[in-house]
């Protein structure tokens, strides 16, 4: 699923594509992925306008069309953005089609179609809307640390809570407390000021390596749990067998001789 790494990958790719060029035509080849806007109303209010500017809050990508019309896109689980030329066949998941004047086109592709494709006229009053919290990039270590100080529960379940922080993901989150050697089912009342600072820096650093990796998992460090993360993989710090846990609905990751409960 496309967490905060992802998203800010799509919202560069879509940056350095698709941004003052005139949108001459709207193919919606699923509706299902519609969400607030009809196929009919999605086209009529885009076309002749052009892209102006992005914006990423969490895993949720707006982009800002002139006339302040925003376009909001989700991603699902499968979904992504591919810019190309007409005379290329577009991308066999092709769920909603945007046509350029200079004839190239980008598709938001989503094989599953969990994503969403809408229109918004402020971001703002949708981010208050959703409940969702301060993006994980953007939060401080004095929000972060009462965020935390807050609640209670597993650490895993907090850093996966959109409602909270907004973008960590299953992946990222597993990796985040690989680095601080954090259990995660660790309950947060157990942590203070010294685990806290540090599991702050270690988002900070793991999601903004991912970033400049392009979210791909190739070019990760090997040294990081998610090359290795799945049945049979082997911790690449200590080489024991990593184990599973479900942990908040979801599930968990882990090196159970690296990572200790607090």
């Amino acid at each position: 699923m496309p967490e905060l790494p992802d998203v800010e990958t799509f919202k560069r790719y879509l940056d350095a594509t698709s941004l003052h060029e005139r949108i001459s035509g709207v193919d919606v080849r699923s509706s299902y992925v519609l969400k607030g806007v009809s196929a009919y109303e999605l086209a009529r209010r885009l076309k002749g306008r052009s892209f102006e500017s992005s914006r990423r809050h969490g895993k949720h990508l707006f982009v800002r069309a002139d006339g302040d019309l925003w376009l909001r896109l989700h991603f699902g689980m499968t979904g992504s953005l591919r810019y190309f030329k007409h005379e290329e066949q577009a991308p066999k998941h092709t769920r909603v089609l945007l046509v350029f004047a200079n004839a190239h086109r980008l598709a938001f592709e989503d094989q599953r179609k969990f994503g969403e494709v809408g229109l918004l006229k402020d971001v703002d009053e949708f981010l208050r809307k959703r409940a969702l919290g301060p993006d994980a990039l953007d939060v401080s270590l004095s929000q972060f640390r009462e965020i935390f100080e807050k609640h209670r529960g597993a650490v895993k379940a907090i850093l996966l809570n959109q409602k909270l922080i907004a973008g960590i993901g299953n992946i990222y989150a597993d990796e985040i407390l690989f680095r601080v050697r954090m259990h995660p089912a660790t309950e947060i009342s157990r942590l203070v000021s010294k685990p806290l600072t540090k599991l702050f820096r270690a988002t900070r650093y793991i999601l903004e390596k991912a970033i400049s990796a392009n979210a791909d998992a190739n070019q990760l460090p090997k040294s990081w749990l998610l090359p290795h993360r799945g049945k049979g993989g082997k911790c690449p710090r200590c080489g024991c067998e990593l184990k599973s846990s479900r942990i908040g609905g979801r599930t968990a990751w882990f090196c159970g001789n690296c990572q200790k409960r607090i």
